[in-house]
């Protein structure tokens, strides 16, 4: 047994003695625990992480969004996040390990009380860095996989996201559209206004979203059942139609650009 889980099992049968008693916990309950906090300890290795690997990379990186671009920005925000969190925790634990030792140099019995109960919450912050460094390992694979597979190139930079705006944010307000006539039979107020604001007219839209449903009405009947790849060619095709619609808008509102040059990060390497 290593001398952390000894610790455990040994932190627990002080914390029951210390009680003088309990009315339902006897000494050989809690010796039982004690015991059983070594798997315990072992298993808590697998948490460490608030998510899955699965619900990182198919929901937390707002994998509803049709926008590589977005998901490799999502990629980064993750990972800063995490990054500036094991910042954090590193100055922390650094500041704890200077407490530790000089509440062991004072050595009178509360600062030795604070000084393990500091040794403590070290090694238990040791799991949830472990967690975090895994996390930024997932997104970073991912991070790759999305760029490589999406033929997008090593030196990205912002005028390429922006560039590819356009196109997400029609393929979303189609999308929200969609789910809106599925769920209700209309399209509500906000994505009215969503395809709007991208140039569509609510009719238009609605009409060739009553379209598609009802083309895969026929495919359920026939036996057939329609994929999310099914789904996404649909999107594509509402991209191809009305990708150039918010010209209009721009139009309306006396805009000459979309995108201003002058203001993008570039890479220049």
């Amino acid at each position: 047994m290593e001398k952390h889980e000894e610790g455990i099992g040994k932190g627990i049968i002080k914390l029951h003695e210390s009680m003088n008693g309990l009315a339902t916990m006897t000494p050989d309950k809690v010796s039982k625990i004690s015991e059983r906090m070594v798997e315990i300890d072992r298993a808590i290795n697998t948490l460490g992480r608030k998510n899955t690997q699965s619900t990182i990379q198919l929901m937390t990186l707002s994998m509803l969004t049709d926008s590589p671009y977005r998901r490799l920005r999502q990629c980064v925000v993750e990972i800063n996040k995490k990054r500036d969190a094991l910042e954090a925790t590193y100055f922390k634990l650094r500041k704890a390990e200077i407490k530790i030792r000089q509440w062991k140099e004072k050595a009178d019995e509360m600062s030795l009380v604070n000084a393990e109960e500091a040794e403590s919450e070290v090694k238990r912050a040791k799991v949830h860095i472990d967690g975090a460094l895994k996390d930024i390992a997932v997104l970073q694979e991912a991070y790759d996989e999305i760029r490589k597979n999406n033929n997008i190139p090593e030196k990205w930079d912002e005028e390429a996201a922006e560039l590819d705006e356009v196109n997400h944010h029609l393929r979303q307000a189609f999308r929200q559209s969609h789910r809106d006539m599925v769920l209700t039979g209309s399209i509500t107020q906000g994505n009215a206004e969503y395809l709007e604001q991208y140039g569509v007219h609510l009719q238009t839209a609605k009409n060739v979203i009553a379209k598609y449903i009802a083309s895969c009405d026929k495919l359920l009947e026939e036996g057939q059942v329609p994929n999310i790849n099914h789904l996404y060619e649909f999107l594509d095709k509402t991209v191809e139609v009305f990708g150039n619609e918010y010209k209009n808008v721009m139009k309306h509102i006396g805009l000459d650009n979309i995108v201003r040059q002058e203001y993008l990060y570039r890479s220049t390497k």
